[in-house]
């Protein structure tokens, strides 16, 4: 999971990512008090989470949520603020929470629990790396289909591609993405861990 914490003041930024980092240690986690890095970051790291003050300093935390979601929409934005007067505003994004400082832990940690878009733990690189060693993605989806007695066409069928593009998933030719990886599973009444552990 990557998270940013955007906020103009550097001791709520520290003391958000301090308590982020005890909930979930495994994240990535960067803070700016600067709001002029905001969009820049968002486009160099694409954040899953977003915790973004409202009003910050010469700037809208709302306008560049909005900005943000315009090419990330699947970015999940918790809105934390010291004014209620924003929580009306804030609904011309759709936001995963809204929180009002100072936050507590257990407010954070439900609303990392109700995130508009989940985050999966499975990564780009874990795929990748999934279909590059010795133990394959691609040889296990042709397993799994075998062991439910599913042909390459009807699993092509199920999931709208080509047979061409399964036989070249089963081959290791090509990498079937993310959300593709999530239909195979379901079409073959799998869980996502059973393809690419």
């Amino acid at each position: 999971m990557k998270i940013l914490v955007a906020d103009d003041h550097k001791l709520i930024v520290e003391d958000i990512m301090d308590e982020l980092h005890d909930i979930v240690p495994d994240a990535k986690i960067i803070g700016t008090n600067k709001p002029d890095e905001i969009l820049s970051l968002a486009e160099e790291h694409r954040f899953d989470v977003i915790f973004m003050d409202i009003d910050l300093d010469q700037a809208n935390g709302i306008d560049l949520a909005e900005q943000i979601l315009a090419k990330y929409p699947r970015t999940n934005i918790i809105y934390v603020t010291s004014y209620e007067k924003f929580a009306f505003d804030s609904y011309r994004t759709r936001a995963s929470a809204f929180l009002m400082k100072p936050v507590s832990t257990e407010r954070l940690r439900d609303a990392l629990d109700h995130l508009l878009y989940p985050v999966s733990d499975v990564t780009e690189e874990m795929l990748h790396a999934s279909f590059t060693g010795g133990c394959s993605v691609a040889a296990r989806i042709q397993n799994c289909r075998k062991e439910k007695s599913i042909s390459k066409a009807k699993l092509a069928e199920e999931i709208g591609c080509a047979v061409q593009t399964v036989y070249r998933w089963e081959k290791g030719e090509r990498i079937p993405d993310l959300p593709t990886l999530m239909q195979i599973a379901k079409v073959l009444g799998v869980r996502i861990e059973d393809l690419i552990q």
